[in-house]
């Protein structure tokens, strides 16, 4: 048995009468020690039964005189029954668990299924930014703790090469080339994009002006140029030889918005030389993206390009089944999907949890011009997805929320039941004190000035600790701490929350944090190397385990695989921080309190000494879920 446990409440349930008919899933964990390590309310059982839930536990109580030898004793209170736990046979079975495959316990099992991840997905236009890298670890995390139970995972990541955005940033490349590639590519792509898009929207602005005689639109207009030339002049200042070069050849094109607007179109139409362009830059910027992701431990197994959904028919073959759909309709000339009769008429309020008198919105598939929008390719998208795989999850932002409802709707609407396997993981938004982040405008902070700013201030920690180390390894330190700080910060939030990212609570080395709980491990680790000794080869005597916190220790490390699975089945990966840094507690709090190789007597010491392992082996597991390296010192 790998899941210690979930094998002592086996033993419990068999010792219940059989008409209680409690599962696994009844247990709770208490709100305080004082009600013991688990419980079993017995409320909805005591209705079921007609009975009331505190004469029913009473009973249930009196009527089992033998628990097993994991439980010390059980209280009814309330209509819960709260089991006190053994400290002695539980230490002993969590041991042997361990000491069997250390290296994978932690590890579970659920239904097996195939399932896609995908996620980050940002545009191809700039560096990923600090919003961007919450996708990122968020989806690494679920990827990682799915695989852990069991599961076939794949990661995928969303190029979106055909929107106008990426052909603003494609007029750029096309006129300035690489010649001034100089930084990380998807740097130069951002400063292309931003260049680019500032230009084009100058000359819009331009035209509307001269356009217009209202004084107020004349007014709002101008307003708005001189934010944009503004932006150029911010970026001028960053890179001058670009501003010059791109100014330049911007000033010989009549109408850059037409240039883009072709761009779109031959590369929609598969046009060679303008596949070869636009593929090249996108290219670049996924180098630099890859090179970011790899530095966070993220990784991708496939890249899918949204223009290959449109080469290959499958978004007009969408189209037409929704043209054939009873819930299509034209306004003018776009194509728009009745998403609020076809929920109501297929029962799918009621399955999605939607009220019935909540009116959903139109959407929209196609432009006036006959043009797709994103969404419509995204429903070709989800098809290929589907087709790969059991289960689908997309960690996109909270506020594609109604986008990513009318799809799966129009996609059950038009026969595709098993777009119901699609869930949308949202998130929300980075929030760094101080700064308002705009990537049209070039104005964001990226991934990898977060990670670099996080090992700055690591690697000043790392000296005071350890002033006798060589550069070279106080930097690679640095460096793991830095990735565990911000993979910690940005997974110990649930995803539906806002971050506030704090400099102070990110690098706390004292509570609360990647490097805490690094330090946590180093610290557990430092104690098993002095004691020169293999743990796995003592056969401890955990009676000499008497402490509540040694009990609370031995109990926390029984629920990893438990906690694994309830991460998983929940897709809440602040589950696993959140125990992750409680044990961290336990252990650093036992750290100040006792000896373990001062200890009074060997078999004190031994049983310390497995105690102190089984929290190394937990967090190391945990933190290989979490996407952190451990260290073996700091």
């Amino acid at each position: 048995m790998s899941d210690p446990i979930t094998l002592v409440k086996k033993e419990i349930l068999e010792k219940l009468p059989k008409e209680l008919a409690l599962t696994i899933d009844d247990f709770e964990i208490p709100p305080s020690d004082n009600f013991g390590d688990i419980s079993l309310p017995l409320h909805s059982v005591a209705k079921r039964l007609g009975k009331k839930p505190e004469e029913l536990s009473q009973s249930v109580l009196k009527a089992v005189s033998d628990w097993g030898e994991y439980t010390q004793k059980v209280e009814s209170v309330g209509g819960y029954l709260n089991f006190f736990l053994d400290t002695r046979s539980l230490a002993r079975l969590t041991w042997h668990t361990i000491k069997s495959s250390p290296s994978s316990y932690g590890k579970t099992e659920l239904p097996f299924e195939r399932v896609i991840v995908e996620h980050t997905s940002a545009n191809p236009i700039h560096p990923l930014h600090i919003g961007a890298a919450r996708n990122a670890v968020y989806g690494d995390t679920v990827a990682r703790v799915l695989q852990a139970c069991g599961k076939s995972v794949q990661t995928r990541f969303y190029v979106d090469d055909t929107g106008r955005q990426t052909a603003i940033a494609a007029l750029g490349f096309k006129l300035a080339g690489e010649s001034l590639l100089k930084a990380k590519p998807d740097e130069y792509v951002g400063q292309l994009y931003v260049y680019s898009n500032a230009l084009v929207r100058i000359h819009e602005l331009k035209k509307e002006l001269n356009a217009t005689k209202d004084e107020e639109e004349v007014a709002r207009l101008r307003g708005e140029l001189d934010d944009w030339l503004g932006v150029i002049y911010e970026q001028s200042q960053k890179s001058p030889e670009l501003y010059d070069l791109l100014t330049k050849k911007f000033s010989e094109i009549e109408d850059p918005s037409s240039e883009v607007a072709k761009i779109i179109r031959l590369y929609e139409e598969g046009d060679a030389a303008t596949v070869k362009l636009v593929r090249r830059m996108v290219e670049l910027c996924l180098q630099g993206f890859v090179q970011t992701l790899r530095r966070a431990n993220i990784f991708h197994d496939v890249f899918d390009y949204e223009s290959e959904l449109v080469w290959n028919g499958s978004v007009e073959r969408i189209l037409d089944e929704v043209r054939a759909s009873r819930y299509a309709k034209y306004e003018g000339n776009a194509l728009v999907f009745d998403i609020d009769r076809a929920a109501s008429e297929l029962g799918l309020k009621k399955i999605l949890g939607i009220p019935e008198n909540h009116k959903i919105p139109e959407l929209p598939l196609t432009r006036s011009d006959g043009t797709t929008l994103y969404v419509t390719r995204d429903m070709a998208y989800s098809l290929k997805k589907l087709s790969d795989a059991d289960t689908v999850y997309n960690v996109i932002g909270v506020e594609q929320s109604l986008a990513q409802l009318q799809l799966k709707i129009a996609l059950f609407a038009l026969g595709y039941k098993k777009i119901l396997n699609q869930h949308h993981l949202a998130y929300e938004l980075v929030e760094l004190p101080g700064y308002r982040m705009s990537g049209r405008r070039g104005r964001y902070v990226t991934f990898d000035s977060i990670l670099d700013e996080a090992k700055l201030r690591a690697e000043e920690e790392v000296s005071k600790r350890n002033p006798e180390l060589k550069p070279e390894e106080r930097a690679e330190i640095a460096e793991k701490i830095a990735v565990a700080a911000v993979r910690f910060a940005l997974t110990s939030v649930g995803a539906t929350k806002k971050i506030i990212f704090s400099w102070d609570r990110v690098l706390d080395f004292e509570k609360n944090s990647g490097p805490y709980a690094l330090y946590t491990y180093a610290r557990a680790n430092n104690i098993i190397r002095k004691a020169a000794v293999n743990p796995f080869l003592l056969e401890p005597e955990f009676s000499k385990l008497e402490s509540q916190t040694e009990h609370k220790i031995v109990f926390a490390c029984s629920r990893l695989p438990e906690v694994i699975r309830a991460t998983a089945k929940n897709i809440k990966p602040e589950i696993l921080t959140e125990y992750t840094l409680r044990l961290c507690d336990l252990f650093n709090s036992y750290y100040a309190s006792t000896p373990v190789l001062g200890a009074h007597d060997e078999d004190t010491k031994n049983a310390r000494l497995a105690l102190v392992t089984m929290v190394r082996t937990c967090l190391g597991f945990a933190f290989g879920v979490l996407g952190v390296e451990a260290l073996e010192r700091m």
